[in-house]
């Protein structure tokens, strides 16, 4: 299974749940090489939506799932800084508003650059809890 289906699932995971109902992601296969900060990371992702790059759609009975394992991870404002260990970008939209996501740290972070929110997984068994629950919905 390719690692980026699990990005496409934890991404699910950075949305504002409890606040909105979400349409759909993009989640683009392949990041352009380069040091990323969040702003170049949220101006890339722009760029590869206007390009139509690369991409793997999410839509329907996934959010259940995503929004169980939500539980695990810990909002928290993000400050606008570089990110090294950038892995992913996608698109997402709600409500026909677009958004703006990364996932960065081994799927341990996840930033939502147009709400400027960012989610940290808790700790080591909220991190198996997760994986467990991302293998789930792909085997589903």
């Amino acid at each position: 299974m390719p690692r980026y289906c699990f990005a496409i699932l934890l991404l699910l995971l950075a949305l504002p749940l409890h606040a909105q109902r979400i349409d759909s992601i993009h989640v683009f296969k392949e990041l352009p090489p380069g040091h990323y900060t969040s702003a170049s990371a949220n101006a890339t992702a722009w760029v590869l939506y206007r390009k139509q790059a690369a991409h793997t759609a999410v839509k329907g009975d996934r959010m259940a799932t995503a929004a169980e394992a939500m539980t695990s991870y810990r909002p928290e404002r993000h400050g606008f800084r570089p990110l090294p260990g950038l892995q992913y970008l996608a698109m997402g939209w709600s409500g026909g508003r677009p958004f703006t996501l990364g996932v960065a740290d081994d799927l341990d972070l996840v930033i939502n650059f147009t709400a400027r929110t960012e989610y940290r997984i808790s700790g080591m068994t909220d991190r198996i809890r997760v994986r467990a629950l991302l293998a789930r919905m792909v085997v589903e």
